[in-house]
């Protein structure tokens, strides 16, 4: 009963803030996270601080697509419902100019065979313009994902942390759509980086969906503005994340140990 699950969240929440007692220090992935960390958790501001993901971005360089016939959608991630990859299907349902959408990732049952049910659906003047590409190697996206595509979107439902597909395509110069929540609109602001859509809206995924087959002067634009945060406008590289984290890990070591010496 109510009563019941209303205690049962009380007790996880009361032991939740026990352990995080226990933690000198929280790094968070985005802003986004860090708040919700203080906000709805109660982490004490002084112990969280923001720093994002480092990458290998040599391996996200030298994209090269040729341009077909088809404007090219992707879709790069898990095949589940948080991901937002049912509303993507019903938002390029929509699409009636010359599209594609290439969907990549490992199936995962029942979830993939019910959505190809799905898109069988929706008839096959749609159903032949939607493609599984299947799983792909991390260290091989730009030659097997980035250079076939146009576009990718992530559309997740749940609100992403600090989306690491989002990050290798502005690193690589891919145009990214995505949801107006979360971590997401934190690293892609609307018409400057990328394109949001209304947070769970397929319709208005279709329409960002048609602004950048309409418009490739548009689709240029963004394609080439790349991460925001930074001054070069390149996403942290993996060696001065490591050596950011190494840092922090001395500094709390060492107060510690001057509090045991006091």
């Amino acid at each position: 009963d109510l009563q019941y699950w209303t205690e049962w969240v009380g007790r996880r929440m009361d032991h939740a803030r026990e352990m995080s007692s226990l933690v000198d220090l929280y790094i968070a992935p985005s802003r986004y996270l860090m708040n919700r960390f203080i906000d709805d958790f109660n982490i004490a501001s002084d112990k969280i601080l923001y720093l994002d993901y480092g990458f290998n971005r040599d391996r996200l360089q030298g994209r090269s697509r040729q341009k077909e016939g088809d404007f090219v959608f992707g879709y790069i991630g898990t095949h589940k419902e948080a991901k937002g990859i049912f509303q993507l299907v019903q938002a390029f349902s929509q699409i009636h100019q010359n599209a594609q959408l290439k969907i990549w990732g490992s199936p995962l049952s029942p979830f993939t065979q019910s959505l190809k049910t799905y898109i069988k659906t929706l008839g096959t003047q749609i159903e032949n313009r939607i493609h599984f590409m299947g799983g792909y190697r991390n260290d091989d996206i730009v030659q097997d994902v980035f250079n076939h595509i146009d576009a990718i979107a992530v559309p997740s439902i749940w609100g992403e942390n600090s989306p690491l597909v989002i990050h290798e395509a502005l690193e690589a110069k891919v145009p990214v759509i995505t949801a107006d929540f979360g971590g997401m609109k934190e690293y892609v602001h609307h018409e400057i980086n990328g394109l949001l859509f209304k947070h769970r809206d397929p319709l208005a995924l279709a329409d960002q969906m048609r602004r950048l087959i309409q418009h490739p002067d548009l689709a240029a634009k963004i394609g080439h503005a790349g991460y925001l945060q930074s001054e070069d406008k390149r996403i942290p590289c993996i060696k001065e994340h490591t050596n950011q984290v190494i840092a922090l890990y001395h500094q709390l070591i060492e107060r510690k140990e001057q509090t045991y010496v006091r």
